[in-house]
This record gives structure tokens, C-alpha cells and sequence, in this order.
């Protein structure tokens, strides 16, 4: 999900987000740790970073325009709040599990369940690659082929440019538009 989200920023925004994940990643899940408690395991204070930075890239339009130290903060807010839902969740399994004289599971146990992908998670996320597919499958010609050089190829501007004989504007301007496009059908389906 992280690389979907990643593909539909320019290459500016992208090396943006590249750069905030690089300075601030571990400060960020070193302050998760602490908000979570001793009792977190490292993978799901990472795992709410990475979520915080999934919102980031889902809102981008909003918040780019921010200075790097806005973007900064912006992102410490984020993870302060996905903490709080997880010790939220937390504190209602816990009571749950006192109401319950037949529930056998310990909340250790229940802890470790949360790093696991749950089986509405995996169809969630096969669902999310279809529909990135049908996306592509929905581009033009034009636009899809140069999306696809860029992400599946991992080729330049530069060597698109050459392979489809056409300026390196045209190709910058073609990604730009499938970019666009991506991000608007993918928006128009979360909203259905």
C-alpha cells in the first residue's frame, strides 16, 4: 500500500517524502514506543509510522505546501494519534477480556495477534491491488505505458524519452497526468 500511495507523488514530492521518512523515521517510532508503552513490540510502533506517513501521502495535496519543520510536527501529531487509537483499542480488549470468564487468551497474546495481518486485512489488500490494476487498466495507452515504464522498469525520464522517442518534457508531463489520474479514480472509489 505504502509504494501505491508513493507512485501517485511526483518525483519532487516523493523525494520529499523520501527525505522527512530519512530524517525523522526512527525520532518517530522512538516517540510511538514511548506513547505505546514498554509493552509494544517494535514492529507496531514502525507499523504506526508507516501509517503516518500513508496519511501524509493520502493528503499530500493539503499539506505540501508546509515547510519541512510543519511536515515535521504534522507527523509527530499523526503518530501522537494513531497511539492513541492503539492504546484505545487496548484499554477495550482489556475490558473486554475482564467481562469474559470463558476468553482464555492473555493480552500479550491478543497484542501479538495485532502484528499480524488479520484475514480482512489480506483481501483488503488484494482487493486495493485490483483495484490499482483496473486504475492502469482505465489509463490511456500513452499514459499507461509511460507509468509503467517508470515503476515496473524503473527506467529515467531520460531513457523513456529515447525508447518512445518523444521529448523528456512530454514524458514528464505524461507521468504527471497518469499521476493525476491514479490519484483522482483512486480518491472517486474510496468515496463510493
Amino acid at each position: 500500500m505504502f509504494a501505491i500511495l508513493l507512485m501517485t507523488l511526483t518525483d519532487e514530492e516523493q523525494n520529499r517524502v523520501r527525505i522527512l521518512w530519512q530524517e525523522n523515521g526512527s525520532a518517530l517510532v522512538g516517540y510511538a514506543r514511548k506513547e505505546l508503552g514498554p509493552s509494544v513490540s517494535p514492529d507496531e510502533a514502525e507499523d504506526i509510522v508507516s501509517e503516518a506517513f500513508a496519511q501524509l501521502m493520502t493528503h499530500y495535496e493539503r499539506y505540501g505546501s508546509r515547510t519541512d519543520a510543519q511536515m515535521k510536527g504534522l507527523l509527530f501529531r499523526i503518530v501522537h494519534n494513531l497511539c492513541m487509537d492503539a492504546y484505545r483499542r487496548r484499554k477495550r480488549v482489556s475490558s473486554f477480556q475482564s467481562d469474559r470468564d470463558d476468553f482464555s487468551m492473555e493480552p500479550d497474546d491478543l497484542a501479538a495477534d495485532w502484528n499480524e495481518p488479520s484475514p480482512e486485512d489480506l483481501i483488503v489488500s488484494r482487493d486495493n491491488i485490483n483495484r490499482m490494476k483496473a486504475i492502469f487498466r482505465s489509463l490511456s495507452p500513452a499514459l499507461r505505458e509511460v507509468l509503467e515504464m517508470k515503476l515496473n522498469e524503473e527506467m529515467t525520464d531520460g531513457e523513456i524519452a529515447k525508447e518512445l522517442h518523444i521529448t523528456k518534457h512530454i514524458v514528464q508531463q505524461r507521468l504527471a497526468r497518469a499521476r493525476k489520474a491514479v490519484r483522482i479514480k483512486w480518491e472517486a472509489e474510496e468515496h463510493e
